[in-house]
């Protein structure tokens, strides 16, 4: 059964396959290289991030070193390979300070490496190191455990049923004899390769993970500790400001609702007092439409005979009502119709004789107005 550390290892292996195969790293890499032709050249070097690495090659009884970068490689120098425990002293002599650091890679001569170009199914991609194992017997004449080998993907098409794969093995015998040709270089290298007809590395990594030299990437954490701390301050500052937000909507609310408050009591005021304001112009009003008394007792004193004496008088709302006895009670309402005070004077009645006084009684209603009033002119004449 495999161990835990195998097991994760395939699961990230299938998972950096399915990321290889997807549009995104071409997407990526097109967008990168559109914001960096917007730089300035200057910036645009500067932005530039290629991998790096010091290459060792055997050359008859010397070392020759190379500095690789991106696809540029440059020679730095030589170094003699004899005596073998000299080589480190050798190289951080010849190397600047900079390039101690970077990544050591030996190269064996191209005869040290059996290569095999398979064609696997894209499904196979995802366990890929497990697949090659079975294949290791089919395609060479070595098994697992006789060599060291190690595999590259050959370009393809996105699409592509069939990848090709480019399977590359050197015996353990030949690398422990690179390896002790070097001998004290031995741990400090990253990588053992085979070189190509340039010089250059041909893309594999026959060194055992267990044998290869830890990096200690404290730049690459101390860059990813800063921006957790960049991520951490700015998810703090964007809840802090939400929270102020949150804040200041729940008091600019309680302020609305105060001014709200305040605005229903002013109405309820203003109401009040527009009620009030109608009630007094009413009773204003009301006063100045009832008929002067004086003008009426006026009126009725210089329009009635003077055997007439009136009994009962109401006034309201401009209706005049008079009851009494009279001595001429049928010509009352022919005196009153000659007035420009009352209009529409009538009987409201029969005329009654009274036998004690000897006169007749009426009830007579009429209106009553102002004698400025034109508009009710016409109906005295009706």
């Amino acid at each position: 059964m495999p161990s835990i550390p195998d097991q994760l290892a395939q699961s990230l292996s299938r998972i950096g396959v399915r990321y290889a195969q997807s549009p995104v790293p071409r997407f990526l890499r097109w967008w990168g290289g559109e914001l960096r032709a917007c730089l300035p050249v200057r910036w645009r070097h500067r932005f530039h991030v290629a991998e790096r690495a010091v290459l060792l090659r055997r050359d008859d009884d010397a070392y020759a070193v190379s500095l690789q970068q991106g696809s540029a490689l440059e020679e730095l120098g030589r170094i003699p390979a004899l005596p073998a425990e000299g080589l480190p002293a050798a190289l951080n002599g010849l190397l600047d300070e900079d390039f101690r650091e970077v990544r050591r890679i030996l190269l064996v001569p191209s005869d040290a490496v059996l290569r095999r170009t398979l064609h696997l199914p894209a499904a196979a991609l995802e366990n890929l190191a497990g697949v090659i194992g079975f294949e290791l017997d089919r395609q060479t004449p070595f098994r697992a455990e006789q060599v060291h080998h190690d595999s590259r993907v050959l370009p393809h098409a996105a699409d592509a049923r069939q990848i090709p794969v480019q399977l590359g093995l050197i015996t353990r015998e030949r690398m422990a004899r690179e390896l002790a040709d070097v001998d004290g270089l031995a741990s400090t290298l990253s990588a053992v390769d085979s070189a190509d007809a340039a010089g250059a590395r041909a893309g594999f990594n026959f060194l055992p993970a267990e044998l290869r030299a830890r990096r200690a990437h404290t730049f690459a954490w101390l860059m990813g500790g800063l921006a957790l701390a960049t991520l951490f301050f700015l998810w703090l500052g964007m809840s802090r400001i939400i929270d102020n937000r949150a804040d200041a909507i729940v008091r600019l609310t309680a302020e609305v609702e105060a001014q709200r408050d305040e605005a229903r009591a002013v109405t309820r005021l203003r109401d009040e007092l527009d009620a009030a304001v109608a009630g007094a112009n009413f009773l204003a009003v009301e006063k100045l439409d009832q008929p002067s008394m004086l003008l009426l007792l006026d009126e009725l004193t210089r329009k009635l005979p003077d055997d007439t004496f009136i009994e009962r008088l109401s006034v309201t709302r401009g209706e005049l009502t008079l009851a009494g006895q009279s001595g001429q009670a049928p010509k009352l309402v022919e005196l009153l119709q000659d007035s420009v005070t009352f209009r529409s004077p009538s009987l409201s009645g029969p005329i009654q004789p009274d036998s004690r006084t000897g006169k007749d009684r009426f009830n007579i209603a009429a209106r009553f107005g102002k004698p400025a009033e034109d508009g009710d002119a016409p109906d005295a004449g009706r």
